[in-house]
């Protein structure tokens, strides 16, 4: 875990002098088309457009075009490139999540190969996220960065004032959310969002049941392990959860609920490191003013999500260019490390060094040296969308209806599965 401690900001002047030199260097070096290349994205809180200009900036530097196409929110933003493709007009990039609706786009020949040369990827990439990013042994998919859901951040000072430690079991959780509770703060910063509510959920699955129930459950669909008495335990620590958001937990965004926490509104937030992006932008060090630790669990593991760049078929000789240009600058190492210091993820390329990254991205990218902790986000990751969104309909029924017993909890849960079945 990633208490606070006092310590000097992370220096970063090397890595912004190998980009800066990085930048000047190929500029020159290659002329691209001048076609403008739109890019369709959802990178627009505060981290994300800090990490996505590392990308723009370097694209320019190189003689690309960029058109950007920003929507707010990753459905909103899937939705909307999905209508675009299907109406004819599509854009030349678009930000996509690997999973089974990727793979589907790319089965029905919607998506293009990854333009440029992608040979080297499989000795860098991560096995899992390599087999992710391609469809028939292809790879349809640049993957922009790998983000962590199971993690949780903490503002010291609300815990130094309510007088709790940093919990390390759920049970410990429970007592620590009642003191702050009494004292005065919200123990939990909340967005009343189903994909929300999954992560807070999944969280506790993984802190009951571990690694292997993880597995079991959303890797098998396994109706034993639904079943189990473990499983009605995870329902009972969530029932537990529910009195620790405010009122105005319904329909928050994530960002504002790392705002309250960064304010010193609210004592934790259950949420993927992306959040890190905007503590970063705030002045703020994760690991430090805030604090980053996994979410309580005797297993540690990693619950990925990995968000890719997918490309559409063209016949534009203009537009292929700008495409392989595209790649070229996303999977540099150098862009690599910039954007993912900004963004609050860690690379998806292996072979780029912790050097000025926070404790927090520094512990995650040592953790997933190990395959065992690999484990994946049951959003869109992990399994088919129509079972994935019935889950998420099940957890966040039961989590906005306090009548529901864990009982009935778990009786949601194992019926959205049955109903795929």
């Amino acid at each position: 875990m990633y208490a606070p401690r006092k310590s000097r900001p992370i220096a970063r002047p090397a890595l912004a002098a190998a980009l800066a030199c990085w930048l000047s260097g190929v500029a020159a070096a290659q002329q691209a088309p001048a076609r403008p290349v739109e890019v369709m994205h959802w990178l627009t809180s505060g981290g994300e457009s800090a990490a996505l200009s590392v990308i723009r900036d370097a694209f320019l530097a190189r003689g690309g075009a960029w058109r950007d196409a920003p929507v707010p929110g990753g459905s909103g933003a899937r939705s909307a490139a999905i209508n675009r493709i299907l109406g004819g007009k599509p854009p030349a990039v678009f930000l996509f999540s690997l999973g089974s609706q990727l793979d589907e786009l790319a089965g029905h020949g919607l998506v293009a190969t990854v333009p440029g040369d992608t040979a080297a990827w499989d000795a860098v990439l991560p096995p899992m996220v390599a087999k992710a990013s391609k469809h028939q042994g292809r790879y349809v998919a640049a993957p922009l960065a790998i983000h962590g859901e199971n993690w949780m951040f903490f503002n010291p000072a609300v815990l130094r004032e309510a007088g709790v430690e940093v919990p390390r079991t759920w049970p410990e959780f429970v007592e620590a959310g009642r003191k702050i509770k009494a004292a005065g703060k919200v123990p939990i910063a909340l967005g009343g969002q189903p994909w929300q509510e999954r992560i807070l959920f999944n969280a506790v699955l993984l802190g009951v049941g571990g690694r292997e129930f993880y597995l079991k459950v959303y890797g098998q669909l396994d109706p034993a392990a639904i079943q189990s008495d473990t499983m009605l335990e995870v329902f009972r620590i969530v029932s537990e959860l529910r009195g620790f958001v405010d009122e105005g937990s319904p329909g928050r965004r994530w960002n504002q609920a790392t705002a309250m926490l960064m304010r010193g509104q609210a004592a934790f937030q259950f949420m993927g490191d992306w959040a890190k992006g905007d503590i970063t932008a705030a002045g703020l060090e994760p690991g430090r003013e805030i604090g980053c630790a996994f979410a309580p669990a005797e297993e540690t593991a990693y619950i990925m999500v990995v968000d890719a760049w997918a490309y559409t078929n063209s016949d534009d000789p203009g537009t292929r260019a700008g495409q392989r240009l595209f790649t070229e600058v996303a999977m540099d190492p150098a862009v690599q490390a910039a954007l993912n210091q900004r963004k609050g993820s860690i690379p998806v390329r292996t072979d780029v060094a912790p050097d000025g990254f926070d404790a927090c991205a520094r512990h995650a990218m040592e953790v997933i040296r190990d395959p065992a902790t690999h484990l994946v986000s049951t959003g869109l990751f992990g399994l088919p969308g129509g079972v994935s969104g019935a889950i998420d309909d099940a957890i966040s029924q039961f989590w906005n209806d306090g009548r529901l017993t864990p009982e009935q909890g778990r009786a949601l849960f194992r019926d959205s599965v049955l109903a795929f079945q």
